[in-house]
């Protein structure tokens, strides 16, 4: 008899529509993942009861709690529903599904010049100020220019039917630069921000060698950690907090199950194409002082117990809290400082693969906080750890948001 490996699990999910229940109709989709890390945790109570052979009469079940998750490298759109689930919140697509009709491009220093308007859901009157974009070079471009635009963030600071003219911080250079009506480009833009909608789901991990399967129910999103670290994929995780569970050996999921994205994994040091602070490219030199990022969201979930429901009868939410911590070379006094005099800023995060099939992460409100040096020993280099907190913004009207290209 075969013993369970790893090597042959495979993490399956489906969203539900009511919650805590498996839809009856769709398809469950696969999921690429590095480790699963659901777990439901069973609670007892031994009998209380006193006897004269000092011996208890046994033990109840009195509880089941279901949280964790999954541990993933990051690649393009494989984990939308997870940060909409994450975020309350649903994608506002330019395009089709986030990507525009194409056309005849010529680009200057600050705009991008359509030779004829597109219309409907690619009119570029749809891409608000203050957004963010992608420009989706032709199949048939030079390397350098998909090298240029695949790694580039554009900042929309107004539009017109036929221009999108570019905020001062994110201009066109290099081989983007002179472009004069070159037919096939699109823009690409899906935009999520943080809302009020709880999403569930079901989710099932398969070990295909021994047949066995774990269901589980009313998983709500709770958590994510983002993690880019020098000379690493860009890692992370999900947490929920889940409804029910069920082992069997057969999947409880409707359909046929729907092949996982094959999109590439986007490392920390060739995909990462901008990390702006206060409107300013850490990178935009050429050069960084930035050793690692971490993001941390958090919406405080809790398990609401009932009599009579083995498990939670719902799941409850508190505030979302938006953190992380960035770790920098010591160049100058500047970002001591910041922490120092508790300055706000803004961050945004840009990554990309190599197609250019990537995410934006703008936290609008930030303060650096428990800051601090680490000289280490003569032979280390100086660091500053800066964890930070973000907060919710009046002047946009959230507290993050991102902002999804696609490259087809």
């Amino acid at each position: 008899m075969p013993f369970a490996s790893s090597a042959f699990g495979q993490l399956r999910y489906i969203p539900e529509s009511v919650y805590n229940q498996i839809p009856g109709s769709g398809n469950a989709i696969n999921l690429r993942m590095t480790s699963p890390t659901a777990k439901a945790a069973v609670a007892t109570t031994k009998s209380e009861e006193i006897r004269p052979d000092r011996l208890s009469t046994g033990q109840t079940r009195t509880d089941l709690n279901i949280d964790g998750g999954f541990n993933f490298e990051l690649s393009g759109k494989e984990y939308d529903p997870f940060l909409e689930g994450v975020l309350f919140s649903s994608y506002t697509h330019y395009g089709t599904n986030g990507l525009g009709t194409t056309f005849s491009l010529t680009t200057a220093a600050n705009s991008l010049t359509a030779a004829a308007a597109p219309t409907t859901t690619s009119a570029f009157t749809n891409l608000t100020a203050g957004s963010w974009i992608k420009v989706v070079p032709p199949a048939g471009a030079s390397a350098a220019i998909k090298e240029y635009f695949n790694d580039k963030w554009f900042k929309v600071a107004s539009t017109t039917s036929t221009v999108i003219t570019l905020d001062a911080s994110t201009p066109i250079s290099g081989a983007g630069l002179g472009i004069a009506a070159v037919a096939g480009y699109a823009i690409s833009q899906s935009v999520v921000s943080n809302g009020a909608t709880p999403k569930s789901f079901a989710m099932e991990y398969l070990l295909t060698d021994i047949s066995t399967v774990f269901t589980f129910t009313g998983m709500r999103p709770n958590t994510l950690e983002l993690s880019m670290e020098v000379g690493s994929i860009i890692t992370g995780s999900f947490g929920f907090l889940g409804g029910g569970h069920t082992v069997q050996n057969t999947t409880l999921l409707p359909g046929s199950p729907v092949a996982s994205q094959s999109l590439e994994v986007m490392n920390s040091v060739t995909d990462v194409g901008c990390i702006y602070e206060a409107g300013t490219n850490i990178l935009g030199s050429g050069t960084s002082f930035i050793k690692s990022v971490k993001l941390n969201i958090s919406n405080n979930a809790r398990g609401q117990k009932a009599v009579g429901v083995f498990g939670n009868a719902g799941v409850g939410f508190g505030e979302l809290e938006i953190g992380g911590t960035l770790e920098m070379y010591v160049e100058n006094k500047t970002y001591y400082e910041k922490w120092l005099q508790g300055a706000t800023t803004s961050l945004a995060l840009g990554m990309a693969d190599a197609a250019g099939n990537g995410y934006l992460i703008e936290l609008d409100k930030v303060q650096f906080n428990e800051g601090g040096l680490n000289a280490g020993g003569r032979n280390d280099d100086v660091m500053l750890s800066l964890p930070f907190s973000a907060f919710y913004n009046a002047a946009t009207n959230r507290g993050i948001r991102i902002t999804r290209a696609i490259a087809a």
